[in-house]
């Protein structure tokens, strides 16, 4: 949406649990330093939602991958 950076809403539903929501950003974005909710996060939490995004030929032109893994304690 408009001023926000680039990111992945994530919602997290586990048996026992309530449900989990958290937002994916790219790594080094430009406009991550301008977004008012992953500026508030903090430098270690920045780094904890944030994901290098890579190329991938074999899907379609342009398209790239990351990986985030999520832990329920």
């Amino acid at each position: 949406y408009p001023g926000r950076t680039p990111h992945i809403h994530v919602n997290v539903l586990a048996p026992g649990r309530a449900p989990f929501v958290t937002q994916i950003y790219v790594r080094a974005h430009p406009l991550n330093a301008r977004d008012v909710l992953f500026r508030r996060l903090g430098a270690d939490a920045q780094e904890r939602v944030a994901i290098d995004l890579t190329p991938v030929a074999d899907i379609e032109p342009g398209a790239r991958q990351g990986v985030f893994e999520i832990v329920l304690g």
